[in-house]
């Protein structure tokens, strides 16, 4: 269940752009209502009970509010730099289906309400805006003593003055710098060759995908 609610996260709220240089914070009472909307929205979408609907309003969320280009470009980091063009679009179009696919793993059963949210503080800096929250799984895990988790949103004003999170941090870990981990061994497993990495990547998404084909066909 751990796993579970860190890779929602991960996709809904932590995937995310950094900010530009000519950017400025959000205010204090947007960065709350961002918060307080989008996770209303994420918890209420979980509690969906048909699952086709519950993950095709996931999907609208994740590319709506990632932006999933700028976040590949984050993950891949200095090996973009050696990516040919037609690398860099095989690689941004699996990485989209890759994220999309992450959720659909998991049967995201949550009683409306099981999850509790609250807001902890708010602040501003002098190109983004931390919301600190605190996450409580406790009704969902009834079984299990599991403690209140911290969670830290990071905000900017970004495309269109769209409020957006450049980061998301559960307990002190940067989901973002986490997946450039994860993508930066898997390249070094294949020698650091970018077709083959890309090739190995193509694999892991279909598989996902069958996976939850073959899960919504049961």
């Amino acid at each position: 269940m751990w796993k579970l609610f860190r890779i929602v996260c991960v996709c809904l709220l932590g995937l995310v752009q950094l900010a530009l240089a000519d950017e400025v914070a959000v205010s204090s009472t947007a960065a709350r209502d961002w918060v307080n909307s989008k996770g209303q929205e994420l918890l209420q979408t979980l509690s969906e009970t048909d699952p086709i609907v519950k993950y095709s309003k996931l999907d609208k969320m994740m590319t709506e509010y990632v932006n999933l280009d700028y976040v590949s470009q984050f993950v891949i980091g200095k090996y973009g730099k050696i990516m040919t063009p037609e690398q860099k679009e095989r690689y941004r179009g699996l990485f989209q289906r890759y994220i999309l696919s992450l959720y659909k793993q998991f049967n995201l059963n949550i009683e409306d309400g099981g999850i509790k949210f609250s807001i902890d503080s708010v602040t501003e800096h002098p190109r983004f805006t931390t919301v600190q929250c605190t996450v409580d799984p406790s009704d969902v895990l009834k079984n299990i003593k599991i403690e209140k988790i911290p969670v830290k949103f990071k905000l900017i004003r970004g495309l269109n003055d769209a409020v957006q999170a450049v980061d998301l941090e559960i307990s002190d870990v940067s989901m973002v710098i986490e997946y450039r981990k994860r993508f930066y061994q898997m390249i070094k497993e294949e020698d650091e060759d970018i077709n083959w990495f890309l090739d190995r990547f193509d694999d892991k998404v279909r598989a996902n995908e069958r996976a939850f084909l073959q899960k919504a066909e049961i």
